[in-house]
Order: C-alpha cells, then structure tokens, then sequence
C-alpha cells in the first residue's frame, strides 16, 4: 500500500510539473501511476487533496535514516535540534522541485485561487507543525501550551524564509550551505532567546 501510494505521488508530482495544475487529470495520473482511477481515489478523493500532499511530501522526512537521524537528534540541545530543523526546512525549500512545483502554484493561482492557501498550508504549515510537535518532544519548551509551540514554530520559521526565497522563485542563486547555516542559527537563538 505505501509503495502504490509512493508511486501515485511521484507520477503526479511529474504531471504536475511537467502540465501544470490545470493541465493535470487524475485519469493521467492514475496511467503514470499504472493504477486504476478507482485506486487513485481511494488515495485522493480530489485534485487538490493530491496536489496538496505532494507538496506536504516535500517537507517529511525522506526516509528511514533521516527518521532515525531526527529521533537521535531529539536527545541533544534544544538548540542543535532547532538548528538541525532549519537546515532541514531550508533543504527542502530550496529543492528544485519544490521551487517548480511553488512556481507553478504561482502561475495558476489566478486561475484556481484557492490552490496558493492550499500549497501555503501544505508546504509552510506543515514545516511549522512539525516544529511545533517538536517542541513539545523538548524538556526546554514542552510545558508551553500548545498555542505558544505553535507561535514560536511560526516565528522560527519566518526567520528562515528572507528574501532569497523570492530570488529563487525568480531563478536566482539561492543560499549557500554557510548562508543557510548561519540563517538557521539566528532563528534558533531568537526562539531560545523568546522562551527566557
């Protein structure tokens, strides 16, 4: 089941790419995916319920080793697994795909305009809830409620979306890893900085 749904995401994160939003079907995502249409809805009741998790797909952990990697991760300072998610975050946005599939939202919002808020949601809001989540795994913030986790994953994540988001979606250079690095650093310490 996980392998068929596997391939359903990575047949229409192709279409999306390559058609667009509008110019992708379910009927030829079902074709690329070699499953029925009924299989696929069975994984995605819609379009937009399966252009949505495509782009949450770009945000969670890749595989075994980086889930293994985040749970061992979880045992050391609060700061190095704030500075280990930046650096994550950061790698995941910056991916070219995730780049075209944000250009391509960008040149059909107009025509579907609730698929910016999806994608905005799909993509920024899931990278804050697992910040969020992660902070209530951590000694240090664990007692905040659940709200404040939230408003501080939010800030975190706003100190590492700057301007140089804008330039890539206009296909210029993006970060380099010592820019990311330092980026994620200074959204940590201004998270720690808030809890005091």
């Amino acid at each position: 089941m996980a392998s068929k749904r596997a391939d359903i995401l990575a047949a229409a994160k192709a279409s999306f790419l390559d058609t667009g939003y509008e110019g992708t079907s379910m009927e030829s995502i079902a074709k690329t995916a070699n499953v029925s249409i009924m299989t696929l809805y069975r994984h995605a009741e819609s379009k937009d319920e399966l252009f949505s998790a495509v782009i949450s797909n770009a945000c969670d952990p890749d595989d075994e080793a980086e889930q293994a990697e985040w749970a061992a991760l979880l045992e050391k300072p609060l700061r190095d697994v704030l500075i280990w998610a930046g650096m994550t975050a950061q790698t995941r946005l910056t991916d070219p795909d995730t780049i075209a599939l944000m250009r391509t939202v960008i040149a059909e919002a107009t025509r579907f305009p609730g698929l910016a808020g999806m994608a905005h949601t799909s993509l920024v809001g899931n990278l804050e809830g697992m910040l969020a989540f992660t902070l209530g795994l951590k000694q240090e913030t664990s007692a905040l409620s659940a709200e404040r986790r939230r408003e501080l994953a939010v800030q975190f994540i706003d100190r590492l979306l700057g301007s140089h988001m804008l330039g890539l979606l206009m296909g210029l250079a993006g970060p380099s890893r010592r820019e990311q690095q330092e980026r994620s650093e200074t959204a940590a310490d201004g998270l720690i900085s808030s809890l005091g």
